[in-house]
């Protein structure tokens, strides 16, 4: 079954599954069901929230690209992040195709929400055949805040 129709149905069903999962664990993860439905919401345009993209990092669902430039990668990203930089797309591009199938569910970010760059290698990308792909609009500030896994 693809990871997500155009309806994002699969999608929902599977962050629902794990908001469930995470729930029943703890009472106080019950709080994650309001972020769960604005999740959605933002799932629907092509963005996703923190809760959302850490569950696809969790459960392994999703090919993380960082759009910054490839030094600011090097000195920190998302742990198992791919780079492709704006800059450096056309040259990038091919290796990454080589690598992952155009079936395969793949969340952009950069620094934070006022970044394009994950935007334009969003697009980028589905220009290219790349149809489940979704953006993280809070970027590496978000997810670092959180103390969420990083390398670099």
């Amino acid at each position: 079954m693809p990871f997500c129709t155009k309806s994002g149905k699969p999608f929902r069903k599977k962050l629902i599954a794990a908001v469930i999962v995470l729930s029943s664990i703890s009472p106080a993860l019950s709080q994650l069901f309001p972020a769960a439905s604005s999740a959605f919401a933002k799932e629907e345009s092509g963005e996703l929230n923190l809760t959302a993209t850490k569950a696809l990092f969790d459960t392994h669902s999703a090919c993380f690209v960082d759009a910054r430039s490839e030094y600011a990668y090097y000195v920190s990203h998302i742990k198992g992040a791919i780079s492709i930089s704006e800059s450096r797309f056309d040259e990038q591009f091919p290796a990454f195709r080589q690598k992952k199938p155009v079936e395969t569910p793949i969340v952009v970010y950069c620094i934070g929400p006022n970044c394009s760059k994950a935007r334009h290698i969003a697009k980028k990308l589905m220009k290219n055949g790349y149809m489940n792909v979704r953006v993280f609009s809070g970027g590496l500030i978000e997810w670092s805040k959180a103390g969420f896994p990083m390398e670099g």
